[in-house]
């Protein structure tokens, strides 16, 4: 009987779900799903300047509504959700950003879609994303799981990118690799080591995608063609893009020791570099490990000392890196084969690794004055400086003072380190700065007395023609007063003109709507309209012209010497007495200027830059941006037709 009931109740139950089916509303349909390509699990994101990433997201959803992503960490939310905009052309593919997302992990991704009244139609999410560091690595067979033992990371936040799948795994020998050595000889790598140093020493996740393939030359790694070695190197890169990377680790130079001339070697090492910044769109940072040492038997200690002392010329210690040293991982440190490193060699070899590393991009330096330095002092913008940081120094003279031309210098280990417009790249190393100072001779401190006199007149109590004039004299004079070799006929004629202007001043008094003038000298008054400039009017200030566009602002609207050679886009301008922030660039400002070659943006308030703007300028043609500005600024400008991204700086 008791079975009778039971069977009786599932035959009922079941004719109830079909009976609701049947009356559900057409309009209702079961949820479509979120497919998640970017990222997968374990993936790690490169980290910048601010110790954040933003997050890239690249889904497919076939359904209606709005996709939405955001981080978690457990029950604190990192990033609350992002909106996750389809892709332009496509009627199911979403790409976007979220973020800023702070170094560490793992953190959890979710991504759900949304109907226009919030409810939620689907979702899907990844659990284990993290922020950190990510290296590419290339090279020959002892980059790319040709050691003599398989190695493995302990720390679960180390992972490797397989570019086949684009599926990101926990780093443990074999690596996947994008040549046709996937596993190489089923041997071990350098990589799990290195990883776990960094994550013990920066706390932060790391990534690797390796790109090396066994008894390469580097030639062959340089060679784009469709039997040359480069395009391994390029899947990595490609696949590694929506994750950003800190550098590129290079273990190359077995196979060239013997035969290869050194400035071939150079030269194509020197090309490599440069086509992996090309297809990353930015200098990447690049370690080059020295490697020369092949077998026993084979080996010329002199050639080998040149291959070494040719790897280490291609470096410039600011974003290209002397790596570690392997030459001396002799003995127990090589597998049975005598070239290969064993499992003790591998370890070895990442540790060092890590120790270069460490040592150049998160090492802080010093930048120290010469303590020799009198009457002046040496203004630095940083404190702790790491290599790589863009450093702006300032030589500022005491009262009375001037600094002597060519006196200003920042020295290191190997010698003077040049300085474009008192600017230079910090290297990884303590550095020294000099300058020196002498006292201005007696005619010259007076015309600064004059200047100073000049300055304290409150010109808001004149008449604006004479005012400008005042202005255009006292600029005329620090001009003077800044040349050191300035005669005494050419600073009495200077205090001469700012005499000038400031008797020539006429008084004002203002009235509403009028401004009143009254000229002493003639004992009469006339009544003008105030001046005033409207948005829409376009106006010369030094070397370019701008657009008004609000009561406070102006777009940058060209050149006003077409042959100019360089330009400086500032932050703020002064039309008629009044500050205006510059916010934009007009669209051709600078299209077809090909005698322009610097153009130093300091602006860090531009939010679009137009069409064109920087369309066909000459291919040595420099833009020089704001630090904190320059990914965001990078991009602008080359959708604005710049097509030399690795030279905006």
């Amino acid at each position: 009987m008791g079975m009778i009931c039971k069977k009786a109740s599932i035959i009922l139950a079941s004719l109830f779900m079909f009976l609701g089916i049947l009356c559900m509303s057409p309009d209702v349909k079961a949820a479509d799903d979120i497919t998640i390509n970017i990222p997968t699990d374990r993936a790690v994101y490169q980290r910048d300047a601010a110790n954040v990433a933003d997050i890239t997201v690249d889904v497919v959803y076939q359904g209606e509504g709005q996709i939405k992503a955001r981080v978690i960490n457990g029950e604190d939310v990192i990033c609350d959700w992002n909106v996750i905009d389809k892709k332009e052309g496509s009627d199911n593919e979403y790409t976007g950003t979220v973020g800023p997302v702070p170094a560490g992990g793992w953190y959890e991704l979710e991504i759900a879609a949304y109907d226009e009244a919030g409810n939620e139609l689907s979702f899907q999410s990844v659990e284990r994303i993290g922020v950190g560091e990510v290296f590419i690595t290339g090279g020959q067979s002892n980059s790319c799981n040709f050691g003599g033992a398989k190695t493995q990371a302990s720390y679960d936040e180390v992972s490797a990118l397989n570019a086949s799948t684009g599926q990101w795994q926990h780093c443990e020998d074999s690596q996947p690799c994008t040549s046709d050595f996937n596993t190489g000889n089923g041997g071990g790598s350098p990589w799990p080591t290195l990883g776990d140093a960094l994550v013990e020493r920066l706390g932060v996740p790391v990534g690797f995608v390796s790109t090396g393939r066994g008894s390469a030359k580097i030639s062959e790694l340089s060679d784009d063609s469709d039997a040359g070695f480069y395009k391994y190197i390029k899947t990595g890169i490609d696949s590694i893009a929506p994750y950003g990377c800190r550098a590129f680790l290079l273990h190359q130079g077995e196979a060239d020791t013997n035969d290869t001339p050194n400035d071939e070697y150079l030269s194509d090492l020197q090309k490599l570099i440069e086509m992996t910044r090309y297809d990353f769109g930015y200098d990447i940072n690049w370690f080059i490990a020295r490697v020369s040492y092949a077998w026993s038997n084979y080996n010329n200690t002199e050639k080998m000392n040149a291959m070494t002392s040719t790897q280490m010329a291609a470096c410039n210690n600011y974003n290209i890196f002397v790596g570690p040293a392997t030459d001396d991982l002799l003995g127990d440190y090589r597998h049975t084969d005598n070239l290969h490193l064993s499992e003790k060699g591998l370890i070895e070899h990442g540790n060092r690794w890590a120790d270069a590393i460490i040592d150049k991009l998160f090492t802080p330096y010093r930048l120290e004055a010469d303590s020799t330095v009198a009457n002046g002092k040496i203004v630095q913008c940083d404190t702790d400086l790491y290599a790589g940081n863009e450093v702006k120094l300032s030589a500022v003279a005491d009262d009375g003072y001037y600094l002597v031309p060519g006196s200003f210098k920042v020295t290191g280990e190997e010698g003077e380190i040049a300085l474009t417009d008192d600017t230079f790249i910090m290297r990884a190393e303590n550095l020294m700065v000099s300058a020196e100072f002498e006292k201005l001779p007696a005619h010259i401190l007076g015309l600064g007395s004059k200047i100073k006199e000049a300055e304290a007149i409150d010109v808001n109590l004149y008449e604006s023609a004479g005012v400008t004039a005042l202005k255009n004299a006292i600029e005329a004079a620090k001009t003077v007063y800044a040349n050191p070799s300035a005669t005494e006929a050419e600073t009495t004629k200077a205090a001469a003109d700012i005499d000038a202007a400031v008797k020539a001043l006429v008084s004002k008094t203002t009235t509403p709507g009028n401004t009143t003038v009254t000229t002493p000298s003639a004992g009469t008054t006339d009544t003008v309209q105030t001046p005033v400039v409207s948005n829409g009017d376009i106006v010369k200030v030094g070397a370019l012209r701008y657009l008004v566009t609000s009561s406070d602002t102006v777009s940058v609207k060209g050149l006003v010497k077409k042959n100019a050679k360089a330009v400086v886009i500032p932050k703020k301008v002064t039309i008629e007495g009044k500050s205006y922030k510059v916010t934009a660039i007009e669209k051709k400002a600078f299209a077809g200027a090909k005698k322009l070659k610097k153009i130093n943006i300091k602006s860090v308030s531009i939010k679009s830059i137009g069409k064109k703007a920087f369309s066909k300028l000459s291919s040595s043609t420099k833009i020089k941006v704001p630090a904190k500005k320059l990914k965001a600024y990078k991009k602008l400008i080359v959708k604005a037709g710049f097509k030399k991204a690795s030279k905006v700086k």
